[in-house]
């Protein structure tokens, strides 16, 4: 009776899997017709008065037999709501948008003055769209960050998105946000969020005067022997010297093409509140938030003392932030920051001995970067505290961890709080 019933086990499964082989072979899942449509890489968002403008950066497929990699082209449209401005891309072009791989919005600074989530409410309800893709905003408009031609990669979305990576975070160069962590803060208690400014750098620092001063020894070279020289051999050489100036002359012009094309930094923070953008964090101050909220490994800092710089190599963080609330709604925010780090590098020589040892960095210039990150952190706080922006989570951290009596300051306890910001930097031994 047990070999009949383990014989009866056997052959229901193999059933169970000749049919799911049938179904695999018959069936194309639902599979995307390539020539019918947009696969959407990254979306813009800006406004002009009731209306989105939206700037989609769609990938175009190209033939095998072309041998061309996949080209991205941005197609703008107009709408009054967001999927309005999509259903316009397949009225334009007889795409229809798929938003299954964007990875990547940009909201304009039209779209920050009033609540974002205006315009991310459609993102939101779209099943397709992973709430994981990345989100920014700019000072400018959306359309033109979307539409720069960058250095390192053609595509603008894809080198923005190594500007937002994971290891921009753990370096603190950036703060990159997720959809759904930013709709996080916005729908909690704080009602707070903040988001990375994308911005458009020249690739090259000027030197001195460099761009001042041009061409100084253009017309120096070249004059000697052209009176020893034959007709056909003058005409022979004039020849050349067109085709090499012709030659030099495109080469210069891609050399300067490549040279004038931008490279993005997201190095400053925009803070939000209600859905609005209320202040911006500076490139030291977005370190020193990332420093108490995230995790550092391997990231520079650099502090100066007498004159002289030194830049630390941040091996690793440990942030410990508590609440103290009292019976009468005073709040302080204990923020307390041990950085274990090394030397990387000084601005002047060094002896020996202090080149060899690169884990050793000396007290003085580990107290000065103790006050340097302690003051930062402090303006971190003061910026948020006078905007209202909760980047802290002060209300959070009283809703969860104080008993019930004291939530009756859960409107005022930011603004009625102090900071007491404790930072200590290590040796790495």
């Amino acid at each position: 009776m047990h070999n009949l019933h383990s014989r009866n086990t056997v052959r229901y499964y193999l059933l169970l899997v000749l049919g799911l082989l049938v179904l695999f072979f018959s069936n194309d899942f639902g599979l995307l017709d390539v020539q019918k449509t947009a696969i959407v890489l990254a979306a813009g968002i800006d406004r002009d008065a009731d209306s989105f403008i939206v700037t989609s950066q769609i990938s175009i497929p190209q033939s095998s037999t072309q041998g061309k990699q996949t080209q991205a082209v941005q197609i703008v449209s107009r709408g009054k709501t967001v999927a309005d401005a999509f259903d316009e891309i397949n009225a334009k072009t007889g795409w229809y948008p798929k938003l299954v791989f964007c990875d990547l919005i940009v909201l304009g600074s039209s779209v920050a003055e009033q609540n974002v989530f205006d315009a991310l409410d459609f993102f939101l309800r779209d099943e397709y769209l992973t709430d994981n893709c990345l989100l920014a905003t700019c000072d400018g408009t959306a359309k033109e960050i979307l539409n720069a031609s960058a250095l390192v990669d053609p595509s603008s979305s894809v080198a923005i998105q190594k500007v937002l990576s994971a290891h921009a975070e753990r370096v603190g160069t950036a703060l990159p946000v997720s959809l759904r962590e930013f709709s996080i803060g916005y729908f909690s208690d704080s009602k707070s969020g903040f988001l990375p400014v994308l911005k458009t750098e020249p690739q090259q620092e000027k030197i001195g005067n460099e761009g001042e001063q041009q061409g100084g020894s253009n017309g120096s070279g070249g004059a000697g022997g052209s009176g020893s020289s034959g007709s056909s051999g003058g005409e022979q050489s004039q020849g050349q010297a067109q085709g090499e100036a012709s030659g030099g002359q495109k080469n210069s012009e891609s050399g300067q093409s490549e040279q004038n094309k931008p490279v993005f930094s997201a190095g400053e923070t925009a803070l939000f509140v209600n859905g609005k953008r209320v202040e911006t964090l500076t490139r030291e101050e977005t370190f020193a938030l990332c420093a108490v909220t995230g995790k550092l490994r391997l990231a520079s800092y650099a502090v100066e003392r007498n004159g002289d710089t030194c830049t630390l190599t941040v091996k690793r963080n440990s942030p410990s932030v508590k609440l103290q609330v009292g019976k009468d709604g005073m709040a302080t925010l204990n923020v307390d920051l041990t950085m274990t780090a090394g030397v990387l590098d000084y601005s002047v020589a060094q002896s020996m001995e202090s080149i060899s040892d690169a884990g050793d960095v000396s007290k003085a210039y580990l107290s000065a970067a103790e006050k340097k990150l302690a003051g930062e952190i402090h303006r971190v706080f003061e910026k948020s505290r006078a905007c209202g922006c909760d980047v802290f989570r002060v209300r959070e951290r009283l809703v969860k961890y104080k008993n019930r009596r004291l939530r009756v300051h859960q409107d005022t306890v930011l603004s009625r709080s102090l900071a007491d910001v404790k930072v200590r930097f290590e040796n790495v031994r």
